[in-house]
C-alpha cells in the first residue's frame, strides 16, 4: 500500500472536481447551509500514488467552518479522520471557533463517524431535503438501507483555542487526619 499524502485541493482541482462529481452526482450540492458549486469551495485532498482517494470541501460562515462534503474510497485507513483533523486545524488557524456539518437522515455511518470525532447533534431540519429536491430534483427519494430521505441532521463541534491561561497553579495541601 502506498503512503497517503494530504494537500490543499487547489493544486489538484481537476482531479478533485471529477472525484466530487463521481461521489455526489453533479458539481453542486444543496444543503441547509446553502447551495454550493464545486468551483466556489475550498478543500483538502488525500492522494495515493497521485490519485485522489479522499476529499473534504468546506465553506466559512461567520465564525464557523462548514464541512460541505467528506468522502474517502479507502475506508478504514483513517483518511476521513485525517482530512477532518486538518480542516479543524485550518479553521483554528483562521480564528474560527466552531465546525459544522450536515448529514442526510439515512447516513448512520457518517453520524457515528462525526460523533466519534467530537461532534454533537445540534438540530434536526425536518423536510430540508424535500425543499432542496424542489430546486434539485435529482436528489434521491430513498437513501441507504431503503431509508426515505427527508431531513438533515446538523452536528457541530466547538474548536478549542490554544490560548495559554495566566492563572497561577493552586497549591494542593493534603488533609490531615487530626
Amino acid at each position: 500500500m502506498a503512503e497517503i499524502e494530504y494537500d490543499a485541493m487547489g493544486a489538484h482541482e481537476a482531479e478533485a472536481k471529477a472525484y466530487f462529481i463521481e461521489h455526489w452526482g453533479s458539481d453542486s450540492l444543496i444543503i441547509s447551509a446553502g447551495d454550493y458549486h464545486f468551483d466556489d469551495l475550498n478543500g483538502l485532498v488525500a492522494l495515493e500514488d497521485g490519485q485522489v482517494v479522499g476529499l473534504l470541501t468546506y465553506a466559512v460562515h461567520g465564525n464557523a467552518m462548514a464541512v460541505v462534503s467528506l468522502n474517502s474510497i479507502r475506508n478504514g485507513r483513517g483518511i476521513g479522520k485525517e482530512l477532518l483533523a486538518l480542516a479543524e486545524d485550518m479553521a483554528r488557524g483562521l480564528g474560527e471557533t466552531k465546525m459544522m456539518v450536515s448529514i442526510m437522515n439515512d447516513n448512520m455511518q457518517a453520524l457515528g463517524f462525526f460523533q466519534r470525532q467530537g461532534y454533537r447533534m445540534a438540530k434536526i431540519l425536518r423536510g430540508s431535503l424535500d425543499m432542496a429536491r424542489q430546486r434539485k430534483p435529482e436528489i434521491p427519494l430513498v437513501g441507504m438501507d431503503d431509508i426515505p430521505l427527508h431531513d438533515e441532521v446538523l452536528l457541530s463541534k466547538v474548536l478549542p483555542q490554544d490560548v495559554p491561561l495566566d492563572i497561577p497553579p493552586v497549591p494542593v495541601t493534603p488533609e490531615s487526619d487530626d
